[in-house]
């Protein structure tokens, strides 16, 4: 008897395990939208390089852009864990530099000091993780 309730338990216990596992990150399934996407990172950028109203609207629409163009990507990979194929790559970086263009007419020197700072800092920090090497 004691053997069985124990087993019971088990089973419940790794049911529930393998249903908590299936989820994909806080929203489950739900990817967000480009406009979602759009929306956070610009509040994120306004709060984190002090943007005024005026240079959030105008980042607004270069996020929406650049979240489109990468969600236009997307929808034309079948596997998005692919690697990008030597045209694909092109687009994806003269998309950046449109879009670096525009952040540059949109943000003062020293804002847009900030955030190139922070993107090399990101950029080397993805790029010493991809090589094996430590995380900080």
């Amino acid at each position: 008897m004691m053997k069985r309730i124990t087993l019971m338990i088990m089973i419940a216990f790794l049911t529930g395990s393998m249903a908590m596992a299936q989820q994909h990150g806080r929203r489950g399934d739900k990817m967000p939208t480009p406009k979602e996407r759009a929306e956070r990172m610009t509040e994120r950028m306004v709060k984190e390089y002090s943007l005024n109203d005026s240079q959030k609207a105008q980042l607004l629409e270069a996020n929406m852009t650049l979240m489109e163009k990468m969600d236009k990507r997307a929808e034309k990979k079948e596997d998005l864990k692919a690697k990008p194929t030597d045209e694909e790559r092109a687009q994806m970086k003269a998309a950046r530099a449109d879009y670096d263009a525009r952040l540059q007419k949109i943000m003062t020197k020293e804002q847009y000091a900030a955030y190139d700072k922070n993107m090399k800092e990101r950029k080397d920090r993805t790029s010493s993780g991809r090589r094996g090497g430590p995380r900080q």
